[in-house]
């Protein structure tokens, strides 16, 4: 039968359309830290699964076109089919990858006053002089560029998704290895954990803030900042990150009065702000 032919050619175009995006989309894996490479490549195939039309399509067409019954075809030839099919696979890559989603340029970084332009949404005084508080001691900054900056040196412009860049240097005579970015330093784990959960489009000022904002409610945090129990709250979250008290990583934290000074100050900030 004459479907037949064209069926099977569906299913290799199939088969192969799938196995190429999964290589193309599980490259970024190879970077990512121990125990979010098995996560990156799970999710990875899951969209790579998504391919199969295409590649029956263009399997379809081809048992169509070389089929013994349609001999009146024969004009089109081998490198004609390849051009099309390449072309159609740029295509289909350039929508599937999400091309269309561009970075923040720096304009939307810039400072306004005390406030900044990339504020999407408003939070209490207190919560925002505590995330405020958490970009300092991670990044030395609580300014809009903290939320550019990579775990060790440099910074990365794509907000698209996580940086997923690691990075290696000396801490207390000890080499440590870190995938961490932004404004919280968020590891690659992290993303591949609260990214769909929070139903995250890219890794924003936005989105970094909400990441933050979760590990605080996921240590029953956020109430004692809501109340005013900085102490209580900054050592809950302590052990998220590195920079701040109640932790063994041995990392250079801030010591309380450090981070307490700096939290009034910022408070002071917002409260200002806010009336």
């Amino acid at each position: 039968m004459q479907i037949v032919p064209i069926l099977i050619s569906g299913v290799v175009g199939a088969a192969c359309s799938v196995a190429f995006s999964f290589g193309v989309a599980s490259l970024p894996c190879g970077l990512v830290s121990k125990g979010a490479d098995t996560v990156c490549q799970v999710r990875s195939f899951g969209k790579a699964v998504d391919s199969w039309k295409f590649g029956f399509i263009v399997g379809g067409l081809v048992g169509l076109i070389f089929s013994p019954r349609h001999q009146f075809i024969s004009r089109f030839q081998p490198i004609h089919l390849s051009t099309a099919s390449l072309i159609t696979l740029g295509i289909y890559f350039s929508i599937s990858q999400g091309t269309g989603v561009s970075s923040l340029s720096s304009n939307s970084l810039k400072q306004t006053g005390s406030t900044s332009s990339y504020q999407m949404y408003s939070y209490s005084p207190r919560l925002s002089a505590f995330l405020a508080t958490i970009r300092w001691a991670e990044t030395g900054t609580s300014e809009p560029e903290s939320y550019r900056k990579l775990v060790f040196n440099g910074t990365f412009n794509d907000f698209s998704t996580h940086p997923l860049k690691k990075q290696c240097a000396p801490i207390n005579g000890k080499n440590v290895c870190s995938t961490a970015a932004g404004a919280y330093q968020m590891l690659d784990i992290s993303w591949y954990d609260l990214q769909p959960k929070l139903n995250l489009k890219d890794f924003s000022p936005a989105s970094q803030d909400k990441m933050a904002i979760e590990y605080i409610r996921r240590n029953n945090a956020l109430s004692d900042v809501e109340a005013g129990r900085f102490d209580t709250a900054v050592c809950k979250v302590g052990r998220v990150w590195a920079s701040l008290i109640c932790n063994s990583y041995n990392q250079n934290a801030k010591s309380i009065a450090q981070l307490r000074t700096y939290y009034q100050q910022q408070l002071q900030k917002f409260e200002i702000s806010k009336k």
